[in-house]
């Protein structure tokens, strides 16, 4: 796992965080960036990963349940994906058309990039706003 000291934009907590570099089940990874919880205020922010190492002083926190975005936003981002592929898949075995199933996932991908903008968006703002 790689390690990363991270501040939190609103109560400025510092932490090691431990993450994998490539992939994260609890976080949306945005480049440098990650979307999570912070384990102190337990509010959503955007964190900066790209400060390497590890502080012995500070408390470790790794991508799991504790930091990570939630169910709701889980089931908000990939539900109408999963709704637009089981449509698509209906139009498919009903019409027989190939089109009438990338119709529906194009638009179910659509939705997940707007709603990673859109989150992306109210996380900047609230971290600036505070």
């Amino acid at each position: 796992m790689t390690t990363a000291i991270v501040e939190c934009p609103h109560c400025h907590y510092r932490f090691n965080y431990e993450f994998i570099p490539s992939a994260s089940f609890y976080s949306i990874r945005l480049e440098r960036e990650r979307i999570f919880r912070c384990p102190h205020c337990k509010e959503l922010h955007n964190f900066n990963v790209t400060h390497f190492g590890k502080d012995p002083s500070l408390p470790t926190h790794g991508d799991n349940a504790e930091t990570g975005v939630g169910a709701k936003i889980w089931a908000l981002m990939l539900g109408p994906l999963l709704a637009f592929v089981l449509v698509g898949f209906l139009l498919l075995f009903t019409f027989q058309y190939v089109v009438l199933f990338i119709i529906p996932l194009s638009l179910g991908i659509a939705w997940i990039f707007v709603y990673i903008l859109y989150l992306y968006r109210k996380v900047s703002q609230s971290s600036n706003n505070k």
